[in-house]
């Protein structure tokens, strides 16, 4: 087998630049040649004749030359053939130049009586045109354009150096063009040289920087499906979570689009107790036994999913009967479940309540289906557990009155449909208006007044929460510029989402806002959860609150005590105050004053200012005034109103004072 060559890694590319400008170059010296014959007196001198055919001769011969190496894929290869190629395209320079140097020495030397003076002197023109054009299409081989300038100037420069004085100074410059065009070719060569050998090396470059890159995709794919399957693993039990569940029923969707999956919601009954009765620790190991148990007995193609707590969904995949297929999973489910177990020394035993609902015969997307059996399993829970129950459309009229509350929310954000009123907070000590609270409000076209916690825990949970939260958070900005305007001095407290507050643009994109509208920051209050305190985020919304507090914008936890064990956690965030949740100003007679007296207390210590809402009598009204609340909020001291009410009214109602 030949030896492959391996030249310097530019020379390849020098000899395909050479043989793409060739093609050019045999077109201008036919051209070139062609004219030459009708400035000659070819007729009466046989040997101008042989010339111009000889001429014509070479030029098809290297044309041929010329096409044959585009058409052979592997030209540069092979030693011998680089060798051919280039021995090709130098002799051609040799033999065209050699044919047009013999012509100036006939013309000029032996025969000038064949050409008139201005053919002698366009034949000239003809030779340097020819030299100043091969300083660029030679440039790959000096070597061999510097011979071919050479054939070209030097023999008619020294020729019409014999003759007279007019001649002699031709002869001359023409040895000085000739050296300029040489000159010229050596630093078109290096350049072109230099040009090819950095394209060489960036693709070299390129080469080592895409098999790097190879292996760091591969080392990022390996642990993207590593984490991926961390994230889809419920760690407890080991089953999937319920973004496992998704993943795994959208692969195999995506794998056979036409098939049906049947969903059973599986409750387990009397879990509580044993939490209660043992320990959390207890109820882990009982789950885990649990699901060890219902995966026995699941079908081979199903997957078990721990939803939550103590709720798992069974997603089994049917091509028969579907109701053959319920009756025997969740009769083997059943019995599963109710086997004894005996966890540290207690034996125990669990039933199980069995929703299920069949995807795409019930509804559209799986999503849909899960939350479909577990109206099921509620309706089970309901009246009586231990059953297995079909979701039936009874059961879906709040979720189908929520797909359509869904689908109109997208419309109704940002359009008239969607307004902002405001519910004054007052300082309990004097009732004087502090700020206007702003609350959203939904007026549908065909449902009337949509109640705030059902919209806007269906904003949440379809991800239009942002969307709603900042168009509500520019309207409340803009709204309170015109009531200071007009005197009103009332700051604005808008409620922002925990979505909203874990965007790294979210501070940026407030500024923004405070820009567009002119609202100083220290007129805003923005009220928060108490799902901040949540360890999945807690970080993200300690750096935005951070960058708000910057800014001059005051931070308020809204509902406070109803959620995390935010007293132990205030020391984290940097708020500036709380709101106590109505739910404990309803019930002052009991134990919620307690709860009430021991959060003034910490929050005294921490130096928030307390804000109490739901006031709607005046017993309770006096009673926070004296346990120390700073303001006040409810239907005693003012109900939410429109922004032209606030703009109405020459000053806020003293029914507080």
């Amino acid at each position: 087998m030949p030896t492959l060559f391996h030249p310097v890694s530019y020379h390849p590319h020098l000899l395909r630049q050479a043989y793409r400008t060739l093609g050019p170059m045999l077109l201008v010296n036919l051209a070139c040649v062609v004219g030459a014959s009708f400035l000659l007196d070819i007729a009466n001198h046989p040997l101008l004749s042989g010339w111009v055919l000889v001429h014509v001769t070479v030029i098809l011969i290297r044309g041929g030359s010329w096409a044959r190496f585009h058409q052979d894929k592997r030209n540069w290869r092979r030693k011998s053939d680089y060798q051919f190629w280039k021995a090709s395209y130098a002799a051609g320079l040799l033999v065209s130049g050699s044919l047009w140097s013999a012509l100036a020495v006939y013309l000029f030397a032996k025969h000038p009586e064949t050409a008139s003076v201005e053919a002698q002197y366009a034949i000239l023109i003809i030779l340097s045109a020819l030299a100043g054009g091969a300083t660029g299409v030679t440039s790959s081989f000096a070597r061999a354009g510097s011979v071919y300038i050479g054939l070209l100037l030097l023999p008619a420069s020294l020729t019409l150096l014999t003759h007279d004085d007019t001649h002699r100074t031709l002869g001359c410059l023409g040895l000085i063009f000739c050296g300029v065009m040489l000159v010229t070719l050596r630093g078109n060569h290096r350049l072109l040289v230099r040009n090819l050998t950095l394209e060489d090396r960036n693709l070299s470059l390129i080469k080592q920087l895409s098999e790097v890159n190879q292996v760091l995709e591969a080392k990022v794919s390996e642990r993207t499906e590593r984490l991926a399957r961390l994230a889809h693993t419920d760690k407890l039990t080991g089953l999937f979570n319920r973004y496992g569940l998704f993943d795994w029923h959208q692969k195999r969707i995506e794998a056979e689009p036409k098939t049906r999956t049947v969903v059973f919601f599986l409750d387990l009954d009397r879990f509580k107790q044993v939490n209660d009765a043992l320990s959390h620790e207890a109820g882990d190991k009982v789950l885990t036994a649990i699901a060890q148990q219902i995966e026995s007995v699941a079908p081979p193609q199903a997957r078990l999913a721990r939803w939550g707590g103590d709720e798992f969904v069974l997603a089994c995949p049917v091509t028969g009967d579907v109701h053959a297929l319920v009756d025997e999973v969740s009769e083997a489910v059943s019995r599963a479940v109710d086997i004894p177990l005996n966890i540290e020394g207690t034996d125990l035993k669990l039933g199980v309540s069995i929703g299920w609902a069949c995807h795409p015969d019930h509804d559209k997307t799986f999503s849909d289906i899960v939350h479909a059996a577990d109206l099921a399993t509620t309706e089970v829970k309901r009246s009586g557990r231990g059953r297995t129950l079909a979701f039936d459309e009874t059961f879906a009229e709040s979720l189908r009155r929520r797909f359509n509350l869904s689908r109109a929310l997208s419309e109704a954000i940002g359009s008239d449909a969607l307004y902002v009123a405001y519910q004054p907070i007052v300082c309990a000590r004097t009732g004087a208006l502090l700020s206007y609270e702003a609350l959203c409000r939904w007026d549908h076209p065909e449902l009337g007044t949509i109640r705030p916690d059902e919209f806007i825990r269906l904003a949440e949970d379809t991800d239009r929460i942002v969307a709603l939260g900042n168009w509500v958070l520019e309207r409340a900005c803009t709204d309170a510029v015109q009531w200071r305007r007009q005197g009103v001095s009332a700051k604005v407290a808008v409620n922002v989402s925990v979505k909203q507050l874990t965007l790294d643009t979210f501070a940026l994109h407030l500024v923004s806002i405070l820009s567009r509208t002119g609202l100083s920051p220290t007129c805003l209050e923005v009220e928060v959860t108490e799902s901040v305190f949540d360890d999945g985020h807690i970080e993200q919304v300690t750096q935005t609150i951070k960058h708000l507090k910057a800014l001059g914008v005051n931070i308020h936890i809204d509902d406070f005590g109803t959620g995390y064990s935010s007293l132990s956690r205030l020391r984290h965030l940097n708020v500036s105050g709380i709101k106590i949740d109505q739910s404990f100003v309803a019930d002052l007679s009991g134990q919620s004053r307690v709860i009430i007296e021991s959060t003034i207390l910490i929050a005294r210590a921490f130096g928030l200012t307390i804000v109490a809402e739901g006031v709607e009598t005046d017993d309770q009204r006096e009673t926070l005034r004296t346990l120390g609340v700073d303001q006040l909020q409810g239907y005693l001291l003012g109900r939410p109103q429109r922004l032209s009410d606030i703009l109405g009214a020459d000053t806020l109602s003293e029914t507080a004072a």
